[in-house]
């Protein structure tokens, strides 16, 4: 029997197989997956404690599908790995996601997403809890993004080609491209409520736009897909990094240690954040090192004199209410570490920067 899809829910004038096709035996540790439709967007949940409840919904022009993982599809494997024509961007709503590339892994956590090539090997392990959101895109679709370049009004569009995202789709659109197993990955440097306001509400408009279309509706999928790719490619925002099968995962650990130490206000410790990421403590201390030249105490301690400097800067707490919202049990030490990083004292520093309405 072949992989084959059967909805629990469906509406539109389009059969599921329509939509979605898949090649390959049954139950063979690889297949291919196509999608016959320009733009596709899929979201799955998974709950490795309740498995009978993970659900996947399917959402295309024209049609909608709502599937239970383990009633719906049938012919193949839990760990069975796929390619596909399409260009396939990946986004973690909830929870946190390993994903196996062309034999390597990687780790997921909120708000990060990753865009993967087309023909490249990989999938979702279901060891955790997430929800995750999937947006395909065919390579005509993609051709068709870039086909009114020449129409564009404005200066700055036309100097976009140094968008990251742009540059990989252009790259590897084409029939001939040298198919180098790669993706881009995604590390937020915002906060979980920024990613709703930012990024979870392009995705509801897409949504909305796909489940109630109107005259100009591929042009509003266009433009909504052209906001988040500026939005993933804003390094004051997203962490990009390209990476192929032989790179190493370094420079994408470094950019999550980062967001952590930057969430806790650096006080959480080395093997707090080694349990979170289950990497060895040691081996993050060596990347810590390898790109920013600190011990990782060192490193966490810029992020807690950062949040120092702001909270005195910006807000109305006294100094003794910073010291215990930093976790210092001891009002020297905090003082010996501020001097050090900023040459005054927290007093002299709220003084000389703080807002004026601020005693």
């Amino acid at each position: 029997m072949a992989i084959t899809i059967e909805p629990t829910f469906q509406n539109g004038t389009r059969n599921i197989d329509e939509i979605i096709s898949f090649y390959g035996p049954n139950e063979l540790l690889t297949f291919y997956q196509k999608i016959n439709v320009p733009f596709v967007m899929v979201i799955m949940s998974n709950h490795p404690s309740d498995p009978e409840n993970n659900v996947f919904s399917v959402f295309s022009p024209d049609s909608q599908f709502n599937c239970v993982s383990r009633k719906s599809l049938k012919g193949r494997r839990e760990d069975s790995m796929h390619q596909h024509d399409y260009f396939e961007l990946m986004y973690v709503l909830k929870g946190s996601v390993y994903q196996i590339v062309e034999g390597k892994r990687y780790y997921y956590t909120t708000g990060s997403c990753c865009l993967m090539n087309r023909y490249t090997l990989h999938t979702e392990e279901l060891s955790t809890d997430f929800v995750n959101l999937f947006i395909c895109l065919s390579p005509d679709f993609v051709s068709s993004m870039f086909s009114h370049e020449k129409s564009l009004l404005f200066t700055m569009e036309k100097e976009y080609s140094e968008n990251l995202i742009i540059n990989f789709l252009k790259q590897n659109i084409r029939k001939n491209h040298k198919n180098l197993k790669d993706f881009l990955g995604f590390v937020p440097l915002i906060t979980e409520t920024q990613q709703k306001v930012m990024v979870h509400d392009i995705f509801e408009q897409m949504l909305n736009t796909l489940i109630s279309p109107f005259y100009g509706a591929t042009y509003r999928l266009l433009d909504l897909l052209s906001q988040l790719m500026d939005l993933l490619c804003n390094p004051h925002y997203y962490n990009a990094i390209h990476i192929t099968t032989r790179t190493r995962m370094d420079s994408m650990l470094f950019a999550r240690i980062g967001q952590i130490l930057e969430e806790h206000n650096g006080r959480i410790s080395n093997k707090e954040i080694a349990k979170m990421l289950n990497y060895n403590g040691t081996y993050l201390g060596r990347i810590v090192k390898k790109y920013t030249g600190k011990s990782f105490s060192e490193y966490s301690l810029t992020f807690t004199m950062k949040a120092a400097e702001n909270l005195l800067k910006d807000s109305q707490k006294s100094i003794s209410d910073i010291i215990n919202e930093l976790n210092f049990t001891n009002r020297t030490q905090f003082y010996k570490l501020f001097k050090q990083h900023y040459g005054m004292t927290p007093k002299e520093y709220r003084k000389k920067y703080g807002k004026k309405n601020i005693s």
